[in-house]
């Protein structure tokens, strides 16, 4: 899961800044004023507006305002903005053997033409999605229900663990019990459809949210426009929102500083604009926001290689951990957009706060005490990076730490498709690698289970790219996966702690925040931690 990342990888390296510590924003203070254009713009086009397949940076605010799901996450910063909480779902109850599950819908969501949102509606967008001519994402996430695997084959019609018993109770059937399977409905792919929708992308579908996609000219602009039919607990405050593509980053700069447009949304802002607007506005004080998102940067090791094989080889990924100067790998990143870490889970994802391993600098001399428990110390290591300058500025960094230790470092470098390609392809001679993760929904398990359960490794399309497969975590994976609510959090909260401290797998670097410039007459201003600019939430002065 978290796969979003991958598209963005140059973007991120590119764009990311550091800051050291603030606290996430819950909104600007204006007092919600109705009505008005909120005016948006991209640098480029978004990925998809049809529910089933909108996976990018720049449409999940989109779908986000303009879809009811069964769950959801709140309109809210940070941790917060986290929560599973119902939607459409009025009650519901879970079989004693955690298989089953029985929706009970509210009655009031309607679509923006008039037509009721039912039990049919999630239906038939499963069903939608499933269907291997759509190629939706949506599969990786409900594969755990019965009959998906049939219909992705083409031997079925429908899902048949999907079953409508009545216009508004909807029931789920799983193969297992799955912990966060509610999460997962948080998702924008499982938003209603209206009846005979085709199994084919849709240049736009019938809004179930707060707002609905009235017009779209590709490469040019989409308008949303409110929902009159909407009923739910959301709020709605502009009337029309106009969001402008395919706008250079200069020009989207200027305008929102001329109040000609409101924010430039994720990576539409000049990447060197960030220092100068802090001093002339501050930060978290009305103009510019910063605040923890759900990505971390880190160095993978290969566990594959003889460098980190085996127990004997522990002491040197500690040792690589005290050695690495994390403020020279982050100053590269940029300017305001992350936190030094020596943890994997981003803090809205309950991450535990413990430093472990140095933040402020390295430790050259505990490093080197740890070498010498190493049983097989190298004397050269080789490290992947892309070739973005960034990541050429990182390399030279981590050459320079580990070549105080007397470890010669091997750089190679390549673009950022390519990289992905092979840190996924098992047996690629790589020892050290940069690598991005994020979560998709709020549970900390989407997070670390793709890339530390060394059970689902193959041959290619690896997430787990450190190779990682360490009996005892995939035992406490499993028994974190099956837990739920405060018990599930902590688990995996203290499962990121334990293996930093005693095996580390990876070395952390940075969280990264979203950051946002908005214009003088924008109000109400949200920044959702999976969603980003919150659409829904916002309002103009």
């Amino acid at each position: 899961m978290a796969r979003r990342l991958a598209p963005a990888l140059v973007m991120l390296v590119a764009g990311v800044a550091f800051l050291a510590a603030t606290a996430a924003p819950e909104g600007t203070a204006d007092r919600a004023r109705k009505g008005g254009t909120l005016r948006l713009a991209s640098f480029n086009e978004v990925d998809s507006l049809d529910t089933a397949l909108a996976y990018g940076l720049w449409s999940w605010p989109i779908v986000y305002a303009t879809c009811a799901k069964l769950f959801t996450l709140p309109d809210a910063a940070g941790a917060k903005g986290a929560r599973v909480v119902p939607e459409v779902v009025d009650d519901w109850d879970m079989s004693p053997d955690g298989r089953t599950y029985t929706f009970l819908l509210r009655t009031s969501f309607r679509f923006h033409t008039g037509a009721r949102v039912t039990a049919q509606s999630f239906a038939d967008a499963f069903n939608r999605n499933a269907r291997p001519q759509l190629g939706s994402p949506a599969p990786d996430f409900m594969r755990e229900i019965v009959g998906v695997e049939a219909v992705s084959k083409g031997t079925a019609g429908s899902v048949s663990g999907v079953r409508v018993l009545g216009r508004y109770r909807l029931r789920i059937v799983l193969t297992r019990p799955v912990a966060d399977f509610t999460a997962r409905l948080t998702l924008p792919f499982f938003c209603p459809v209206p009846p005979g929708t085709p199994p084919t992308e849709a240049e736009k579908l019938a809004g179930s949210g707060p707002y609905y996609v009235a017009d779209r000219v590709v490469n040019q602009q989409i308008v949303l426009k409110r929902n009159p039919y909407y009923r739910g607990d959301r709020p709605a405050n502009v009337e029309e929102v106009v969001w402008r593509t395919a706008v250079s980053r200069e020009e989207c700069l200027a305008a929102v500083q001329q109040d000609v447009l409101d924010h430039c949304v994720h990576f539409s802002t000049p990447a060197t604009a960030w220092r100068p607007l802090a001093e002339q506005y501050g930060v978290n004080k009305g103009r510019l926001f910063v605040s923890p998102g759900p990505a971390t940067w880190f160095l993978v090791f290969n566990h594959d290689r003889p460098a980190f094989r085996g127990r004997g080889q522990i002491p040197l990924k500690k040792a690589i951990n005290y050695a690495i100067d994390r403020p020279a790998l982050t100053r590269p990143f940029g300017y305001l957009a992350g936190r030094r870490t020596d943890q994997l889970l981003p803090p809205a994802l309950g991450a535990r706060v413990a430093s472990i391993y140095p933040l402020g600098g390295s430790n050259i001399a505990v490093a080197r005490r740890l070498l010498q428990q190493v049983r097989s110390r190298p004397t050269r290591l080789v490290l992947y990076m892309s070739n973005s300058p960034t990541q050429v500025t990182i390399a030279q960094s981590v050459a320079l730490d580990l070549g105080r230790l007397g470890i010669d470092v091997e750089v190679k470098h390549f673009d950022a498709e390519i990289l992905v390609q092979r840190l996924g392809t098992r047996g690629e001679p790589f020892d050290i690698a940069l690598n991005g993760w994020a979560a998709d929904y709020g549970d900390a398990g989407s997070f670390l289970e793709p890339i530390l359960n060394g059970k689902d490794l193959g041959p290619t399309g690896n997430l787990n790219v450190s190779y990682f497969d360490d009996p005892q975590t995939n035992a406490r994976i499993e028994a974190a996966s099956r837990l739920t609510g405060e018990a599930r959090r902590k688990a995996w909260a203290d499962l990121d702690v334990d293996l930093m401290r005693d095996n580390p797998p990876v070395a952390p670097i940075i969280h990264i925040n979203t950051r946002a410039f908005i214009s003088k007459s924008f109000g109400c201003f949200l920044m959702h931690p999976f969603y980003g600019v919150d659409i829904a939430a916002a309002c103009k002065k």
